[in-house]
């Protein structure tokens, strides 16, 4: 069956996969997000949340005024015709809170609620002329004091109204093509929204309780459930993203042609020197592997941060998956960062643009990653080298392994609790830490400092290299020259962390980030705090060498101690050392606490 019209000609054609019932299936979904066009009134330059699309602040006096939603609508049909040209077959939009009204609302969370839905409908709309499926996100689930209300804290009403969330979806845009609900995470603590979810689902055997019970109604209206193994760890359920025995009792006895699992490639975030999952190659269920364009650890867009070699070794590793069912791309999605441009809309950051492309025509052809990248720089910079374009991301490539990583604990496999620890500690977003809290795990884990000290050293060769391409390049060069300079910055904290962090230390360190602050008000943050942390080298090593694991299954330690005792104790070792969490984990994301539930 064809499943791309003849009015986009030149795009990506579907592959036939054989699943573990010998059915044929294709490679349809080409999935990305459709949250840009939501961002375009709120481009300022400030910090956001960009996990959602910030639809608490379309409304006014709980409507939506005819400007924003026009705004929204141009931008969308741009954006819309852009992705499916390109490849994509299907989009998604946030989220089934928005729209779902229910009988016990009263009038001015209804009022919102129908203006909410009078403008989805011209956004469906346009996805739909543009030829790309439509995925409704949400989180289980998303919550209100009237809602609180209905269920009383009991299970069954829950998936009972949940249920009813996903019939009048459907029966009232009959053009979405299934919900895309994420599990393990929820709203950010900085969020506020009438309809802030939480995490409800916390065993496996709940899990399956859910899906037995709305999976068939999908099967009814003949819609896809894409369900998300990702999670923060919290609950025992926390494990669904890389423990294959929590997945079999969650996924016990689900055979359904509605249900498609979708999975991030890693045992973690979107983060380099992540292996595939195992679990990817031999899962019994039609799935998607979830991918990032927009890197939200590594510059958001602010320069080249190529996926290619990363990404087509997985697309290689998947060749054969008689499973696998597409992609998921999130090109706009993700994180907190001042750093705004909108892809494939005004401004929109070409290397964002370099990833979804790649990530397409990698999963979608047999192309490898260095043509793609070849035909990108010479199709999109047309007045420039491609050459030398091709030559400067390559450089960037370098510099992110190098210098972004540390590599000897970024390439070790360290677990503690329910997550693989990430490989990525000290930049989070847009925010740089440095702290002796930090310092003392990465010594923990660096057999010859020396060494990296000295590769450190080589770099500085490669920066000069590629500040001279970036002065000769006909680009954009304010963000280019902004990445430059703090390649150049995280030297020196870098010796921070690998040689000695004396006074002399902290005052270069400041002399530095000063001289780039002045240069660089919109650069990365950086948050210093140089307070001596009272542990000593040896007793550090054994509280890592107790607490930290290397490989992902559980000790008896683990399972009958750590995760029930650092529960337990984790609020009381919060309150005694407050002033030692950054800032940032307390005032962003779902804060430290939830990793320790």
């Amino acid at each position: 069956m064809k499943l791309i019209p003849e009015s986009f000609p030149g795009l990506p054609q579907t592959k036939t996969v054989v699943n573990r019932s010998n059915e044929s299936i294709e490679r349809d979904l080409f999935i990305i997000d459709g949250s840009a066009p939501f961002f375009a009134p709120f481009v300022d330059g400030k910090r956001k949340n960009w996990s959602k699309a910030p639809l608490a602040e379309l409304t006014t006096h709980g409507k939506i005024s005819a400007k924003m939603a026009d705004r929204i609508c141009e931008e969308l049909t741009l954006y819309c015709q852009r992705v499916r040209e390109i490849g994509y077959t299907a989009i998604t939009f946030d989220d089934l809170a928005h729209i779902t009204l229910f009988d016990f609302y009263p009038y001015m969370l209804s009022r919102r609620v129908h203006s909410y839905q009078k403008l989805f409908r011209r956004v469906f709309k346009i996805a739909h002329a543009a030829g790309l499926k439509i995925f409704v996100t949400t989180d289980l689930m998303f919550w209100n004091c009237f809602i609180e209300e209905q269920v009383r804290g009991k299970d069954a009403r829950m998936r009972d109204l949940f249920a009813e969330a996903v019939e009048r979806l459907f029966d009232l845009f009959p053009k979405v093509d299934g919900i895309v609900t994420r599990i393990g995470e929820a709203d950010g603590l900085d969020v506020e929204s009438a309809f802030k979810s939480r995490l409800v689902i916390r065993t496996p055997k709940q899990c399956n309780r859910w899906l037995q019970s709305l999976l068939p109604v999908f099967e009814a209206h003949d819609k896809l459930l894409i369900f998300r193994t990702w999670g923060l760890g919290a609950f025992p359920i926390g494990d669904i993203n890389w423990n294959a025995a929590t997945q079999r009792r969650a996924f016990a006895n689900i055979d359904s042609p509605a249900f498609i699992l979708s999975h991030k490639y890693g045992a973690g975030d979107f983060f380099r020197n992540l292996p595939l999952n195992d679990f990817i190659r031999s899962s019994e269920h039609q799935q998607i592997i979830e991918l990032q364009a927009r890197r939200e650890y590594e510059g958001f867009g602010s320069f080249p941060a190529y996926v290619g070699r990363q990404y087509q070794e997985y697309r290689d590793a998947l060749k054969n998956s008689p499973t696998l069912r597409g992609i998921s791309v999130w090109c706009q999605t993700g994180g907190w960062s001042h750093f705004d441009r909108l892809t494939f809309l005004p401004g929109s950051s070409p290397w964002n643009e370099l990833n979804t492309v790649a990530a397409l025509q990698l999963f979608s052809s047999e192309k490898p990653a260095d043509e793609i990248l070849d035909d990108f720089c010479r199709e999109r910079f047309v007045n420039t080298d491609p050459a030398k374009l091709v030559e400067m991301v390559k450089l960037f490539d370098s510099l992110i392994d190098h210098l972004w990583y540390f590599a000897p604990f970024a390439q070790r496999s360290v677990w503690f609790r329910r997550l693989r620890v990430p490989p990525l500690l000290w930049i989070f977003w847009d925010t740089v830490l440095v702290n002796r809290a930090l310092r003392l795990v990465l010594h923990a884990f660096q057999e010859n400092p020396k060494e990296l000290r000295q590769k450190d050293k080589e770099q500085r060769v490669v920066l000069r290299e590629l500040k001279k391409l970036v002065a000769e390049l006909e680009v954009e060069k304010k963000d280019l020259a902004m990445a430059v300079d703090t390649f150049s910055l995280l030297i020196v904290l870098r010796r921070f962390y690998l040689g000695k962090a004396g006074k002399k230390r902290e005052k270069k360190i400041k002399t530095k980030l000063k001289a780039y602050r002045q240069k660089h008000p919109q650069g990365f943050d950086v948050e210093c705090d140089f307070a001596p942390f009272h542990i000593r080298w040896i007793t550090a090593g054994l509280l890592f060498s107790i607490f930290l694991r290397r490989k992902p299954s559980y000790r008896a330690f683990d399972r009958f101690l750590l995760i029930p005792l650092t529960g337990w104790m984790f609020p009381l070792v919060k309150r005694w050392q407050r002033h030692r969490i950054p800032d940032i984990a307390e005032r962003q994301a779902a804060g430290v606490e939830i990793f320790f539930r």
